[in-house]
């Protein structure tokens, strides 16, 4: 649900970075110059193939779909680097409502931004970017309802 406030927060399922597949194969790839195959990226999806209920992950069932999709994802990244921004998913979708499909961010004890985790590619480009970024927001901690106005943009 976007926008719930809590008074309890799961600090136990945070995350760092530097250990998050998609983001780091994402980063080897477009930072480090390695192709996809070397940076991870398509081992970790076939995986995540095999192992889903449904033989699908990302949209993908096979192989020539992970290929596609990480081409895919080469031209968005290049599109991003020519703009010097990360465009909105409005901008993109027209019908899109408060960058659902996008980057997904929490706001945890304090008012930090949190990463949840959805919107990898794009939350990997942003920070490549080192530039603001449209995101959709999650759970904020009650705490950080002070900090809500310093992370919105007025359009």
């Amino acid at each position: 649900m976007s926008g719930r406030v809590v008074s309890e927060w799961p600090s136990t399922l945070e995350q760092s970075f530097d250990k998050h597949p998609k983001l780091t194969y994402c980063w080897s790839h477009w930072r480090d110059g390695k192709n996809w195959e070397e940076s991870g990226a398509i081992g970790f999806m076939l995986g995540r193939i095999a192992v889903s209920p449904t033989g699908v992950t990302d949209k993908c069932r096979t192989p020539e779909d992970v290929a596609k999709r990480f081409q895919v994802l080469d031209a968005i990244w290049g599109d991003v680097s020519n703009r010097g921004s990360l465009p909105s998913r409005k901008d993109l979708e027209p019908t899109n409502f408060r960058e659902v499909g996008g980057v997904l961010m929490h706001l945890g004890p304090g008012g930090e931004p949190i990463f949840s985790g959805a919107g990898c590619h794009r939350f990997a480009m942003a920070l490549m970017m080192d530039r603001p970024f449209p995101a959709q927001l999650g759970v904020v901690h009650v705490s950080a309802l002070a900090n809500l106005r310093d992370y919105r943009a007025v359009d």
